[in-house]
Formats: C-alpha cells, sequence, structure tokens
C-alpha cells in the first residue's frame, strides 16, 4: 500500500484530520471565473468551483492548537459572485459512480478513497519536487482537476517557501488558454493543496516518445500555441524559466498547456527583464547562462527554450544531446561545452 495513500483516508474533518482546512489560506480572486462561457473552447469542460472570495492573502504557517479547534469549511463554499454560475451546472448524485472514481475503487478495493476538502483524491499523477499529485473529483460537480498535495514538511526552509508562494501568486494572474489554470489553495495542518487544471494527455515529452517524432503540421500547432503563450507571459512582464517538454502537457484535444511555475519570475519594466539566478534544465540552458555567471535577459532565455522543444518536437531527441563524449548528457560541463561549439544540424526527415 502507498504511504501516501495511507494517510489520505478521509472523512469528516476533525482536529486530527491533515486535510481538514485552515482559516489562513490563500485565496484565489474572484475575477477568476468559472463560468462555462469561459472554457477554453468548445471541446472543453468549464472549470470548477472558486472557493474562495478574497486575494492576496500569503500562504500561512501551520496553524495552532486553539486555531485548530476554531476552523470553518466556510473558505470551501461557492463565492456569491459565481452562485448564479454554479447552479446552472450539472450536479452528480453519486460522483463515487463516475469512471474515473469507479476505476480507483477497482484498483483499490479495500481503501476508502481520501477526500482533500470538495474532492476525492484518486491515482497519482506524478510527483514534484514537494509532494504527490494526485486525481481530484469534485464531490458534487464530478470534474476532474490536479491536486497539488505539498507536505508541510518538506517545506523546509524560505527558499523553498517562496517558490510555491512565487507560482501560486504567478497562475493567480494568468488567463490564457495555453495555461495551467489555478482554481484554489486549500490549506490544512499538514498539507498545502493548489489545484489546477488537469491536463488528461499527459506530457509532452511521452507524446513525442510515442510518435518517435512529430509530423511538421502537428508540430506547428503545438509550437504555436507554445508561443501564444510564452508571448502572453512576457506582455504580463513574467518569464517561466523552467520551460521543457515535462513542463508542457497536452489536453483531452490535444492543445498545449504551459504548467510548473516554480521558477517564474516578474519584473516591472522591460529594461528590468534582467534576471541574475540561474535555473532550469542544463539541456535546455541559452549559451548566455552557459558563458556568463552575470545577468541575463530572462525572455530570451525562455524563447531560447521554445527554439529547443521545437527541434525536439520535430527530430525526437534534444538539439545537443547527441555528444558522443557525454552520451547519458550527465556531464554537465561537456554539455555547456558542447552546447556552445557545435553547429546545429537536424536529422533528414525535418525539411
Amino acid at each position: 500500500m502507498d504511504v501516501d495513500d495511507e494517510r489520505l483516508f478521509g472523512g469528516s474533518p476533525s482536529a486530527g484530520d491533515p486535510f481538514a482546512p485552515t482559516n489562513g489560506s490563500l485565496q484565489v480572486p474572484p475575477e477568476v471565473s468559472t463560468s462555462p462561457s469561459n472554457s477554453r473552447s468548445a471541446g472543453r469542460s468549464a472549470s470548477v468551483a472558486v472557493y474562495s472570495s478574497s486575494a492576496g492573502a500569503p500562504l500561512s504557517p501551520a496553524p495552532t492548537q486553539s486555531q485548530q479547534s476554531a476552523r470553518k469549511r466556510a473558505s470551501h463554499g461557492v463565492s456569491s459572485s459565481s452562485n448564479q454560475e454554479s447552479s446552472a451546472r450539472r450536479v452528480y448524485p453519486d460522483v463515487y459512480s463516475l469512471p474515473a472514481a469507479v476505476a480507483y475503487a477497482a484498483a483499490h478495493p479495500r481503501r476508502q478513497i481520501p477526500k482533500f476538502g470538495p474532492y476525492l483524491l484518486l491515482q497519482t499523477l506524478g510527483e514534484g519536487e514537494f509532494g504527490k499529485v494526485k486525481l481530484g473529483l469534485h464531490m458534487e460537480y464530478g470534474e476532474e482537476v490536479a491536486v497539488k498535495l505539498i507536505r508541510r514538511g518538506s517545506v523546509d526552509n524560505a527558499v523553498r517557501f517562496s517558490k510555491i508562494e512565487r507560482e501560486i501568486e504567478v497562475l493567480r494572474h494568468l488567463r490564457h488558454p495555453n495555461i495551467v489554470r489555478l482554481y484554489d489553495v486549500i490549506e490544512t495542518d499538514k498539507y498545502i493543496g493548489i489545484i489546477i487544471e488537469y491536463a488528461s494527455g499527459g506530457e509532452l515529452f511521452d507524446h513525442i516518445l510515442a510518435h518517435r517524432y512529430l509530423r511538421e503540421k502537428d508540430a506547428a500547432k503545438l509550437f504555436a500555441q507554445l508561443i501564444s503563450g510564452v508571448s502572453y507571459l512576457h506582455a504580463k512582464k513574467i518569464v517561466h524559466r523552467d520551460l521543457k517538454l515535462e513542463n508542457l502537457l497536452l489536453d483531452r484535444n490535444r492543445n498545449v498547456i504551459i504548467t510548473d511555475f516554480g521558477f517564474a519570475n516578474k519584473f516591472e519594466h522591460k529594461a528590468d527583464d534582467l534576471m541574475q539566478t540561474s535555473c532550469g534544465s542544463p539541456c535546455y540552458a541559452a549559451p548566455e547562462l552557459v558563458i556568463s555567471e552575470g545577468l541575463y535577459v530572462g525572455s530570451a532565455v525562455d524563447i531560447w527554450s521554445c527554439g529547443v522543444i521545437l527541434y525536439a518536437m520535430l527530430a525526437g531527441y534534444l538539439p545537443f544531446d547527441d555528444d558522443p563524449a557525454n552520451p547519458d548528457g550527465d556531464n554537465i560541463n561537456l554539455l555547456y561545452k558542447y552546447i556552445i561549439n557545435t553547429r546545429l544540424t537536424f536529422p533528414d526527415y525535418v525539411s
């Protein structure tokens, strides 16, 4: 049995329930609408309800004993601004009969399906730096989301805590068809739960792997969506700084969804688009990150990473991943030298 799943069993919240909400939740702003009219395309489902009505509160520390006894579930009620919208949405009388819940119950017949706020927690979608990402199923509306469960114990220093806060703060202000949506943040004694859009098509990395490489027509569509999302970020004075295949997901209609904003940063003016901290994945690193330890232009680094992604879509492998002296790419110094000194070539099947 998965150790984490053992701790995720839940019913009604109590003083000892790690998933019982606290009063100090970081709340999603009311302008994030859940109206079906705001869905990205006709083929995509509407967003889940936004459970908080005020914005800008910081992440709170774990509650004290006195705070625990005063906890309420009010933050999980639909805000007044979306009552009319949510009343028009379909309510499922038995969410346990939906395919995702049935599949989980069949795979784990002896487990009670755990709950987190208004969601059932189903299978693990992946693992991140701070914890697991679970498929969530809204218990009233039956809508699927991704729930990033962050153990408070894993956030053991200010740098890690600020990374989580930065990701939440950035996502709060983004509304673009090709950028993952933030729906809510739920805090308990032991967990911070970030509720985001579920992209059922998986990672672009796996999609390319399954097809060896993409047809140019398909790559052009996905790349145009990527550039649209990145251009939107830069217009908002936000740089991602960790664009890579693993951070690009596909929805059920195979549209690109940019995710994982843990390294994102904001700048106030175009002239201030200078970053100092080198971050991201080495294979996607721009030359200026390799040859200099000084300031670099954040938006330019994002654009370089987009070029690496385009190459990978067309060729089926990364552009600087074929050094015979460093076949696994695990020697970072050799990789950087290869990026700087190697002339880019394309396979014959790329026109």
